[in-house]
């Protein structure tokens, strides 16, 4: 698994499209399902920074944070679960919040590249001390909840796609099934694909196209996507004219039950429009023949 990770990670590189900064944030967990924070990435040209946060009462202890651009370099016991003293960094404070600053030069690569995150805390709100992560995909479908996601850090290429939105609409992939078949009770439109081990390909991502009418919508671009021994890569690419403020992904081996984007599972969202929206989604069981994904996104026209 940590070979084909690694692999689409690196082909996702080679296809990434340069895109403005923005800083993705991930919700911190503790204790598996208690929210009591974020993790945010954001870079610049020459390193990255890492940030932990928590609201409320909860404060922050020990931290470990691996980042890197290959999935396999991260520290782990041969059942797949991380090795948190052996993570590249880590530190202490009893505060609110904490940044890590690490120079692309100290990990062999430059701006415009996906890195790999796994960040880890200790965390207390007086009463309790729990474990936590920044919320993404499980080292293993079993055992340790342990979470790592992936970033974009793309170099400031002079211009940001969209920074004024003339308007945003509501846009989705489109696929075999409607969400009004799919999920019962529905009257919002929008649709789920079915894809199976060894598919790849691409889907048209349509804004505005209400009652499931692509006639009446606008193709803003497409949902590109390779599924392979459970692990998906997904791209949301825009065309010109269109940009991404926030995009959802539902990605599993049963049928989606909601649609709300919120529940999907898979969230980013950004101060700047993003032309570009990688993700890397590993399926819970790995040995997953099919699965169905649905593709949401807040649409900016930049045009």
């Amino acid at each position: 698994m940590k070979k084909l990770v690694s692999l689409l990670l690196f082909l996702l590189c080679l296809f990434a499209i340069p895109q403005a900064n923005a800083e993705q944030c991930q919700t911190l967990y503790a204790g598996q399902t208690l929210d009591v924070g974020t993790v945010c990435v954001d870079n610049g040209d020459t390193d990255v920074t890492v940030t932990f946060a928590t609201t409320g009462a909860w404060t922050l202890g020990e931290m470990h944070l691996f980042v890197g651009t290959d999935f396999a370099d991260i520290p782990t016991t041969k059942s797949g679960n991380p090795k948190l003293g052996l993570f590249p960094y880590s530190a202490t404070a009893m505060s609110q919040s904490y940044s890590f600053t690490i120079p692309f030069s100290e990990l062999d690569t430059t701006c415009d590249t996906t890195l790999v995150i796994a960040a880890h805390a200790v965390v207390s709100n007086g009463d309790s001390t729990e474990t936590a992560w920044g919320a993404g995909n499980r080292f293993t479908p079993r055992g340790s909840w342990a979470t790592w996601f992936s970033y974009f850090a793309p170099c400031d290429n002079g211009g940001d796609p969209g920074d004024d939105c003339t308007r945003t609409e509501t846009g989705f992939a489109f696929g075999q099934d409607t969400l009004i078949d799919v999920v019962a009770g529905s009257n919002r439109w929008g649709w789920q694909l079915t894809l199976h081990d060894g598919d790849s390909g691409s889907t048209p991502i349509y804004a505005a196209a209400g009652n499931n009418v692509i006639a009446n919508g606008d193709l803003a671009g497409e949902l590109q996507y390779s599924y392979s021994n459970g692990v998906l890569l997904a791209d949301f690419f825009a065309y010109t004219g269109f940009a991404w403020n926030v995009t959802h992904l539902y990605a599993d081996d049963v049928m989606v039950a909601t649609t709300a984007p919120g529940q999907f599972g898979n969230t980013q969202e950004f101060l700047t429009p993003q032309t570009l929206v990688p993700y890397v989604i590993a399926i819970d069981p790995s040995d997953a023949q099919t699965i169905y994904v649905v593709a949401h996104a807040e649409v900016c026209y930049t045009e």
